[in-house]
């Protein structure tokens, strides 16, 4: 048994998947989903997601406290999409969302799986996360189960430029549409 990596103080370090966290790179960008607003709309906009956001900005008015009046729109795209026969639904987001989505969606009279591809930091810098969603899809187009395949990216793929809009338009026959 080895020791613990320790930093400058002398402290242990926090360790995951046997690796040392770099804590100073933690703190450095305050990028995330946590920034603030101002941050996030900047990294989205310089992502290319200027259009998305111009058009979120007209369909959902803002309030008093300039906080948007209506629930998140990624719930109405899994609501339609998952009372259509023979339609696959897949998200990309937070776990915490995913999680709040799809529970929320079985009142609804949703009765059916939501596929979820998860992503970390590194999976979404590198792009990886397209990768794995593009996987996803192609495991999941088949024609005998399914005629469409519905991904949706939720906020931070979105405002990330995980770029739905290159997946194929379809697969084995099976259509894929690709919702940010």
């Amino acid at each position: 048994m080895g020791c613990a990596p320790s930093g400058p103080s002398g402290k242990a370090l926090p360790v995951v998947d046997g690796q040392p966290v770099n804590l100073a790179a933690t703190q450095a960008d305050g990028l995330g989903c946590h920034s603030g607003k101002e941050q996030m709309l900047e990294a989205a906009r310089a992502a290319g997601k200027s259009e998305v956001l111009d058009r979120y900005a007209a369909d959902y008015p803002k309030g008093p406290h300039d906080q948007p009046q209506s629930m998140c729109p990624a719930f109405g795209s899994l609501r339609v999409g998952l009372r259509m026969r023979r339609t696959a639904t897949i998200l990309s987001g937070s776990a915490c969302c995913v999680y709040g989505l799809t529970f929320t969606s079985h009142f609804y009279g949703a009765r059916r799986t939501v596929g979820y591809v998860p992503f970390n930091s590194e999976t979404l810098v590198t792009g990886q996360l397209f990768e794995d969603i593009r996987d996803a899809v192609f495991k999941m187009a088949d024609p005998a189960l399914y005629d469409a395949i519905v991904i949706t990216n939720l906020c931070v793929p979105t405002a990330s430029g995980v770029p739905l809009q290159i997946l194929p338009k379809e697969i084995n026959g099976v259509r894929i549409i690709g919702i940010d």
